[in-house]
């Protein structure tokens, strides 16, 4: 079973997987895996960052793990590949901005990704693909990595079947574009141009 651990950059996914690797579980790192084997396309200065060769890591993923056993995907683009169920990973957009902020990216892409957070883009895109039985949402905004990290082991361990509080839907940052409406249409403006 390949399970996605997805979610916007800074909900928490390096620290729930390296969390999830001390107990035992099988993760791999998507960026790492790109990388090293040559999977990203040129920079983009404007966007300042690189796309990933979504078709090649497919392949690549099929060959390293051909469905046997449980393997976690993390990676903010996990849900796209061939998986069985994805776990995403949110947080509330005003910490989400501060937790970008002080990784040191530039405010374009700190409002990109709140943007992205608030409209529910990875959740929608991994119900999209998987339909909505096979997704969970988790909210990290106050919770520790080691905490997160055992709800998700214990509901892999039960098959999803303890997972009804964590079903997509359930979790709503949408207001946050209302209370920050200009911060958002010039996120909007900076897109067109």
């Amino acid at each position: 079973m390949r399970i996605a651990l997805t979610g916007t950059p800074g909900t928490g996914k390096t620290a729930v997987a390296r969390i999830l690797r001390s107990l035992g579980e099988n993760v791999l790192d998507l960026n790492d895996i790109a990388f090293s084997n040559g999977l990203l396309g040129p920079y983009d200065r404007r966007r300042r960052t690189r796309e990933v060769d979504l078709k090649g890591l497919r392949r690549l993923i099929g060959r390293i793990h051909p469905g046997k056993g449980r393997l976690f995907l993390e990676g903010h683009y996990s849900h796209l590949l061939p998986v069985d169920r994805a776990v995403v990973l949110r947080c509330a957009p005003a910490t989400l901005r501060r937790r970008l902020s002080r990784r040191g990216y530039p405010r374009s892409k700190v409002r990109e990704n709140s943007l992205a957070e608030a409209l529910d883009e990875i959740t929608v895109e991994a119900v999209a693909r998987l339909g909505k039985g096979r997704v969970i949402e988790i909210e990290t905004t106050r919770s520790s990595a080691k905490r997160t990290a055992v709800i998700i082991r214990r509901l892999v361990h039960s098959g999803f079947r303890r997972a009804k509080k964590y079903r997509p839907g359930r979790i709503d940052f949408s207001d946050d574009i209302v209370r920050n409406a200009d911060y958002y249409t010039h996120s909007i403006s900076d897109k067109t141009r």
